[in-house]
């Protein structure tokens, strides 16, 4: 029973590049992430759909440089596995274009080269568990309006202060703790000790979960309240976007 518990944390995703260096680069930020097991890679399509059928990962990350490419891979990956996260990995200029047009159905769109990448495993975790990351900004899934949170989750974010409502939300839109703490008028030492009790209360370890339970819950609406002020994730420095705080 405990083996069996303890294997449905962890996440098997296949690598799929034609850039040998982009893979060797995803197998050493991964290396750390104890709960991600990296099962397969490949390099070209047909290779990739059979590793799909014979591995059957939880997440498919790959990297394209068109949308039709895009389009392809994930219309053939889920013909083989209807329930398979897919995460694409681009460049600034597709991303938001993938974003824009909305016409492929992805868990996630990472910014090749971008300081997200620090933190891949916590962000592939996250799709593994239902949620749409991005390194443009954290959504929910594309159907309006918040998703179902447990009355835990939801008594958490009841019981957070009225500053610290307002840290959570300027993390969300993605400002870093010294400009959160100039808005708040405030020291970063502070901002830092404010956010890593913030993320105790709500049982999680890093900026990447905590957005993402904020926006999946409607606590913080990204689409409404904060449309036209969010800020590229990619632009946080891979240290503080990677740390806890």
């Amino acid at each position: 029973m405990r083996i069996a518990a303890r294997s449905q944390n962890y996440v098997k995703v296949h690598l799929a590049s034609k850039d040998v260096l982009t893979i060797a680069g995803l197998r050493q930020l991964l290396k750390p992430c104890s709960f991600i097991t990296v099962i397969g890679t490949s390099a070209d399509e047909s290779s990739t759909m059979a590793a799909i059928t014979a591995e059957t990962p939880d997440v498919l990350l790959f990297s394209a440089n068109t949308e039709a490419d895009v389009r392809r891979v994930a219309r053939a990956a889920r013909a083989i596995n209807e329930s398979l996260k897919i995460v694409v990995l681009t460049d600034e200029a597709l991303a938001v274009q993938l974003m824009a047009t909305r016409q492929t159905r992805l868990e996630g769109i990472l910014i090749a080269g971008g300081d997200c990448l620090q933190d891949i495993g916590a962000t592939l975790r996250i799709v593994h568990h239902g949620g749409h990351v991005t390194s443009l900004h954290h959504e929910t899934r594309s159907d309006p309006g918040p998703q179902p949170v447990s009355p835990k989750v939801a008594a958490r974010l009841r019981s957070l202060s009225g500053r610290e409502t307002t840290i959570l939300r300027e993390v969300v839109k993605g400002y870093t703790n010294a400009e959160i703490a100039k808005l708040l008028h405030v020291s970063v030492a502070t901002i830092k000790a404010d956010l890593a009790r913030i993320m105790t209360t709500m049982g999680v370890f890093s900026r990447v979960e905590l957005a993402v339970i904020a926006v999946q819950s409607g606590f913080v609406d990204v689409f409404h309240q904060s449309q036209g002020h969010l800020r590229p994730v990619a632009s946080l420095t891979g240290r503080e976007y990677g740390s806890p705080v």
